[in-house]
């Protein structure tokens, strides 16, 4: 026996309720983009905004971009944690019938 243990109903249930959080994160996620995009270039565009903007647009862009794409990775965690729990439902219950022909109970 290797000593693992794990709860599948539990990973299961952790896993359905990433759908929430992705649904979250995005409602998140597109109040964020409203608001700087409604407040536009605040700093202006004389010398200093432009050294404002060069200076901090890329970084701003880059946390827009990973706001925008974690919704979709929460839900494919939520998938996997799933899909683990279900294989591991699957190969037990296949072990086990394994088990039970082997004992010629089956």
């Amino acid at each position: 026996m290797s000593g693992f243990r794990s709860d599948v109903d539990r990973l299961a249930q952790s896993g359905g309720e990433f759908d929430d959080l992705a649904g979250r994160a995005r409602r998140i996620a597109d109040a964020l983009r409203r608001a700087v995009d409604d407040t536009g270039a605040c700093w202006g565009d004389d010398e200093f905004g432009q050294r404002f903007d060069a200076a901090h647009r890329p970084q701003a862009d880059a946390a827009l971009a990973a706001a925008d794409e974690l919704p979709r990775r929460l839900s494919e965690l939520g998938g996997k944690l799933t899909a683990t729990a279900d294989t591991t439902r699957r190969t037990d219950a296949d072990q086990a019938d394994a088990l039970r022909r082997l004992a010629g109970e089956g």
